[in-house]
């Protein structure tokens, strides 16, 4: 992509985000959450050790300014930046720096984003917060500030692509897909699965890459239940192999591919060979019914029927959104839709991941598959060419 291109994916990103808080009546918005700051400001900084603590942000006027409060000695990264107009040192509160001035150093964060709301949006203006911690939100309600929730309006931005923001996402899923293969190159009995999920890691970040959200990657018991975390493990010839590669890769873009294999020359024994077509049944099926218009109901019922058997091991949901990371929406399987599903149809320019897990309670082993897809007009479009196991079907 030319220069310009990322500076239109860059502009757009800022737009939507502009334009959903004003749909939900918000004036600004303070942007904690480390993937809406870098999505509405395309500025980075120690994304993971930001996600827990909170010591840096930025204010967001629907028409206005875009304030960037940055850790202390960080302000330089704002400084070719388009969509910034301002840069300040962040305030604090957290208890690691502020300890038992806490409460002192979160009503004078308040104070400052007050005077700015004010400054910017005029009086009785309403401020959003993508993410509330209790000092800073209690002194924004002694001084009077009327505050909303902008979490949904983020998500809403963000579920749309433009054309140039996926030829992003493509370059990022490549170097995910070429990451699986370098790993799949060093899988042999004896290796570790730590071995083999710092190697998805290595190519990863050497083909700039940024981090791993999970640690998705196990092998033989390991693979049933799911979500059991990679360890020491040796890995065993005939075992299952299943990773879920959760990779942020080039441009923070969230790389989200899983597949399953037998370790060494082995064939699949008739469970696996079974758990995998199924595996593989389930996610074609739901592939091909994604299209714009179908609401989250309606693809609920029309989704595969798993067999009773598989059931209670399922997977925590059918479809999610992904950018930035695991997005709206969230689609959910027919036993917990009464009670968590909400309303909303897939659009054109979604990025969805269609997920599928075939594991039987008490099994060797379990299958999981996912795919990440683009919703077009045409139908859902590949963002992925990991190859599947067809001589396993």
């Amino acid at each position: 992509m030319e220069a310009g291109d990322y500076k239109k994916v860059y502009a757009y990103r800022l737009e939507r985000t502009r334009a959903m808080l004003r749909a939900a009546g918000i004036s600004a918005a303070v942007l904690f959450d480390p993937l809406n700051l870098r999505y509405a400001t395309n500025c980075r900084n120690m994304q993971v050790w930001s996600s827990h603590h909170m010591v840096r942000y930025a204010f967001v006027a629907v028409t206005g300014r875009v304030v960037m409060f940055n850790y202390g000695g960080a302000l330089h990264l704002s400084d070719r930046n388009d969509l910034i107009d301002e840069a300040r040192p962040a305030k604090s509160w957290d208890y690691f720096g502020s300890g038992s001035r806490s409460e002192e150093h979160a009503t004078q964060w308040a104070v400052e984003i007050a005077d700015l709301l004010t400054e910017v949006c005029g009086n009785d203006a309403i401020l959003g917060l993508d993410r509330a911690d209790l000092l800073p939100l209690r002194a924004l309600d002694r001084i009077g500030v009327r505050t909303v929730d902008a979490k949904g309006p983020l998500e809403l931005a963000k579920s749309i692509k433009s054309p140039e923001e996926m030829e992003i996402m493509r370059d990022s899923m490549r170097v995910c897909t070429d990451a699986i293969a370098y790993m799949r190159q060093h899988v042999k009995p004896g290796v570790s699965e730590n071995y083999l999920l710092s190697l998805l890691n290595q190519y990863n970040i050497e083909h700039g890459g940024e981090y791993q959200e999970t640690r998705g990657l196990a092998s033989g018991h390991h693979t049933n239940p799911w979500f059991v975390e990679a360890s020491g493990k040796i890995v065993e010839a005939g075992e299952m192999l299943v990773f879920d590669s959760d990779l942020v890769g080039p441009h923070g873009v969230f790389t989200d591919q899983t597949r399953s294999f037998t370790i060494g020359d082995r064939r699949p024994t008739d469970e696996q060979r079974t758990n995998y077509s199924l595996a593989y049944e389930q996610l074609q099926h739901n592939l091909s019914l994604l299209r714009p218009g179908l609401s989250f109901h309606d693809f609920i019922g029309e989704a595969w029927k798993m067999p009773d058997v598989y059931v209670p091991n399922r997977y925590a949901e059918i479809v999610h959104g992904i950018g930035f990371g695991v997005e709206y929406p969230l689609v959910y399987y027919p036993q917990e839709a009464p009670a968590y599903q909400y309303p909303g149809m897939f659009e054109e320019g979604m990025a969805v991941c269609v997920e599928s897990y075939i594991g039987v309670p008490g099994g060797v082993d379990g299958v999981k598959l996912e795919q990440p897809v683009l919703i077009t007009q045409e139908g859902p479009v590949s963002l992925s060419e990991c190859p599947f196991e067809m001589d396993y079907l």
